[in-house]
């Protein structure tokens, strides 16, 4: 691979016949259309919730379509652990991203009113990759995956544009603000202030900018649409790979549970805060052998700490959840705050591990409380359901086998497939044959 200069640009090309699947990964690609898929970071590996949505959107439209992947990636070592994304596009190409730059994007744009998610992952070379990529080739349609890629063609008219929001940015700042007050003033809670005061105007203008407008949860749509084009605005709910999260009725440890997630983020540092300090000390009064095993990518100092405690383990990076799940007795989402569909419940729900959560945690899904996962709000109730939950099997196997049937219902690699298809050639079916590339 090439690179050269300070935004070198590290690309994969990938010639794949039309109708000729390539390896193993059979796809249908008769009546295909060819999208350009921009990504602020790297689908592969899918280390947190934002690149496995990215990775399972990108894998459902190459079923049906060709797909061009155009993304960042922070090191050399990146860009070629993408690489397996290969067997899902016909190319991929990254630029990379200099941490140096990106920081000083911020403090230029702390004197602007774009959120400073949009100064990071502002980048020259991109744009210009952008724009090569549309002028050397005809592409159908545009998808951009999450609000910070949106200004790279805000401005690009003549082609049908789908932008991922995921979540709705704006109620997920809403919310933590309440927990954050109380938190030390640093470099990034500073920042997480600025960004509060500009997301949810960018977000509406975003959601103008684009033909269709995606959110994960219905929750986050309504919150959305009370400021936003409500009609541009739609549900693409998450999905779970049944085939890898396979269901699990073996031998498990009844002394462990288990907190599964992206430890970097706020909502995610704040859940576990909140039941180390509040819920787990009650819980060990009644259950004094209790283990909590914290996985997740990229824990803070504070969470790493906790390992002092001789009742929790932080595992960092594991590069597979699967055993930590089967080995759980049960995975517990204590969420006070955050936005969006939690895959640390459907994913625990899909292997058979049987979940406790607040009703945050499963927010905007279709859980029944006491059918398909135990629910509860305070210390003292989220206690007693683990201790409950924890001696007794039977209620145990009831849930497990209710919450793997939901799952197969609802958030099934099919159901997803269809109805982004049917929105990807519905929107292409509209575009006007004229294509205007802004140089």
């Amino acid at each position: 691979m090439a690179a050269s200069g300070p935004a070198a640009i590290f690309s994969c090309w990938r010639r794949v016949r039309i109708g000729e699947p390539p390896g193993n990964h059979e796809r249908d690609l008769t009546g295909t259309m060819k999208i350009l898929f921009l990504t602020s970071r790297a689908p592969y590996p899918p280390l947190g919730g934002d690149r496995l949505r990215a990775l399972h959107v990108i894998k459902a439209l190459s079923q049906q379509h060709r797909v061009t992947l155009l993304t960042f990636a922070s090191s050399r070592a990146e860009a070629e652990a993408l690489r397996p994304i290969a067997k899902y596009v016909e190319r991929f190409e990254t630029v990379r991203l200099q941490t140096r730059r990106s920081y000083l994007n911020c403090l230029i744009g702390l004197f602007s009113r774009t959120p400073l998610q949009v100064h990071y992952y502002r980048s020259a070379a991109m744009r210009r990759l952008i724009r090569a990529c549309l002028q050397r080739e005809r592409f159908d349609l545009i998808f951009v995956h999450l609000v910070r890629m949106a200004d790279y063609i805000h401005d690009l008219d003549g082609l049908p544009k789908i932008m991922d929001l995921t979540d709705a940015l704006s109620l997920n700042y809403e919310r933590s603000a309440a927990f954050q007050n109380n938190q030390p003033l640093t470099a990034y809670a500073l920042a997480q202030r600025v960004e509060k005061r500009r997301i949810r105007a960018y977000e509406a203008r975003v959601v103008d900018w684009f033909d269709c407008n995606l959110l994960i949860s219905p929750v986050d749509r309504d919150y959305l649409s009370r400021f936003a084009a409500a009609d541009k605005v739609r549900v693409l709910g998450p999905v779970v790979d049944l085939g890898y999260f396979h269901f699990y009725d073996g031998p498990h440890d009844p002394d462990t549970i288990v907190f599964m997630g992206k430890m970097s983020t706020f909502p995610n540092q704040d859940a576990v805060r909140y039941f180390y300090r509040e819920i787990f000390p009650l819980v060990r009064q009644r259950l004094p052998r209790l283990r909590l095993n914290i996985v997740g990518v990229e824990p803070s100092a504070e969470i790493l700490a906790l390992r002092r405690h001789p009742g929790v383990t932080v595992t960092g990076y594991v590069p597979d959840v699967r055993p930590h799940l089967q080995q759980a007795v049960l995975s517990i989402c204590p969420m006070r705050t955050g936005a969006g569909a939690k895959n640390k419940v459907l994913e625990s729900m899909a292997v058979g591990t049987p979940v406790v959560a607040t009703a945050l945690g499963v927010e905007g899904l279709a859980v029944r409380p006491g059918e398909h996962a135990l629910l509860a709000d305070s210390p003292q109730a989220f206690a007693a359901a683990i201790v409950r939950l924890a001696g007794n099997p039977a209620l145990r196997r009831q849930l497990a086998h209710n919450g793997r049937a939901l799952i197969a219902e609802k958030y099934s690699w099919e159901l997803v497939l269809t109805q982004l298809n049917e929105l990807v050639e519905s929107l292409a079916a509209r575009a006007p044959e004229q294509r205007i590339i802004p140089a």
